[in-house]
């Protein structure tokens, strides 16, 4: 059966978006296999609807603005404590200890939504708290998989609180935590902000690979040691993964964050 013009359409949009290059018209004629007739339809049409722009001086072909409001709209409409209910009650239901989501802001990372224990250990998180990025686990994974540049910028002059014997107090020390967590996929919080306190987190990540949430799964080391919580490593990426699949998100490369 011949392609419809919609699946022509949003193939050519899709190879434009990929291509490392922008491509003139004889190479996008040789990489979409369609005829010249039906690429100078499409791109017609995708030119009047701004989803594709020409660049007149190279003579090639890029993505449009039309596009990136799209995306930009997309992102602003989502509420990402919803999308990650269902991960959320995944986890729960799985290590029954509690699980939370959170969010940037400056050198803070503030929770949206708590899902706490069945058995109530005196501890507790509400939505709205905060805590420092050198001293959660939530905190360490979201700077963990910004740009290297980036984090030595966020690290210059930061002030590395001490609130327990075991806080992480300098940058190199923060940075070695980097490494570590970049090769691992998750932080861990080891009784670093309350004495009692183990936490576990995985970054979530937007369409152009930056970590702009996470999920947490905290307990107290009465209940399990930190080598207990992390065995529950692997499901909460997953759970991760998916939120950032349900957003269009993707993870950087590991690559990209040390050439950024």
């Amino acid at each position: 059966m011949q392609s419809s013009i919609v699946t022509k359409l949003i193939s050519l949009l899709t190879l434009v978006s990929e291509t490392h290059k922008p491509m003139t018209f004889s190479q996008l004629v040789d990489a979409s296999g369609l005829n010249k007739s039906t690429l100078h339809r499409l791109l017609a049409i995708c030119m009047e609807e701004k989803l594709l722009q020409y660049d007149k001086q190279r003579k090639t072909y890029l993505v449009g603005p039309k596009i990136f409001e799209l995306v930009r709209n997309a992102y602003h409409g989502y509420d990402i404590q919803i999308l990650a209910l269902d991960e959320m009650l995944r986890l729960h239901k799985l290590v029954k200890e509690n699980v939370t989501v959170g969010v940037p802001e400056g050198n803070e990372v503030v929770y949206l939504r708590i899902l706490e224990a069945d058995i109530h250990w005196g501890a507790t998180q509400r939505p709205g708290m905060r805590e420092p990025i050198h001293c959660s686990a939530s905190g360490k994974v979201l700077l963990s998989f910004l740009p290297n540049k980036t984090i030595h910028s966020r690290l210059e002059g930061y002030e590395f609180t001490r609130f327990t014997d075991r806080t992480i107090t300098s940058a190199d020390a923060m940075w070695e935590q980097v490494q570590t967590i970049r090769l691992n996929g998750v932080a861990t919080n080891d009784r670093e902000e309350y004495d009692r306190l183990l936490g576990m987190s995985a970054p979530i990540f937007n369409y152009v690979g930056e970590p702009i949430a996470v999920l947490n799964i905290w307990t107290i080391e009465d209940r399990k040691s930190l080598s207990e919580l992390t065995q529950w490593g692997s499901e909460l990426i997953t759970s991760a993964e998916r939120v950032t699949a349900l957003i269009g998100g993707v993870a950087p490369s590991l690559q990209s964050l040390e050439d950024d």
